[in-house]
């Protein structure tokens, strides 16, 4: 679930000043400023969609927005290629902050809801940063050769693609049949039926 999460968040965050100025060719003063809005969308998107799925429920959320990512990552990249300027790449990059902070906001808290109260801080914080260290962290260096090997500068959309993927499988086997049971104070489990 943390892959979805650290490739977004890199990709939209990191990458984006990267892009906009090698790949797209638009000044530092386009590329920043929409960092800058990202930060915003997320600040407003995150504390928003984690009440959501309070509300609904933390897989209908993690599930829409990992399969609206799988679908609409990459389209939303080539159209930006085709249409390019500084208002495109803002709205581009506002989608892409609107995914991430939806599923976000609910996958921080279910992650905590399946650690044991006893190992919480160091399960998450583990899973987070090895996530993070492996896949997420690497996100720009792995945008740029995809973009090299394949000669397709859409070719972060499929980075973020596979990781809304691997979102969505971790999403779908923690909440198989039987679903997500309260432990008691220890936490929350796995429950079988």
């Amino acid at each position: 679930m943390v892959v979805m999460t650290t490739v977004s968040f890199y990709l939209i965050t990191v990458y984006t000043p990267t892009f906009g100025k090698s790949v797209l060719r638009l000044s530092s003063a386009d590329s920043l400023p929409t960092t800058f809005c990202i930060g915003r969308s997320n600040f407003f998107w995150l504390p928003v969609m984690g009440a959501v799925s309070d509300k609904v429920g933390r897989r209908p959320v993690l599930l829409a927005f990992t399969v609206l990512s799988i679908l609409t990552v990459y389209p939303v990249l080539s159209w930006l290629m085709a249409h390019i300027s500084f208002e495109n790449l803002l709205l581009a990059e506002l989608w892409l902050s609107f995914l991430y902070a939806s599923y976000n906001g609910a996958a921080v808290v279910a992650l905590t809801e399946v650690m044991p109260a006893h190992v919480r801080t160091v399960g998450f914080s583990l899973a987070y940063s090895l996530a993070t260290a492996i896949f997420g962290g690497f996100t720009p260096m792995i945008s740029t050769w995809l973009i090299e090997m394949t000669g397709d500068k859409t070719a972060p959309g499929y980075w973020m693609s596979i990781a809304a993927i691997c979102g969505l499988c971790a999403t779908l086997m923690l909440y198989q049949r039987g679903g997500i049971a309260f432990r008691g104070d220890s936490g929350l489990a796995l429950a079988k039926k």
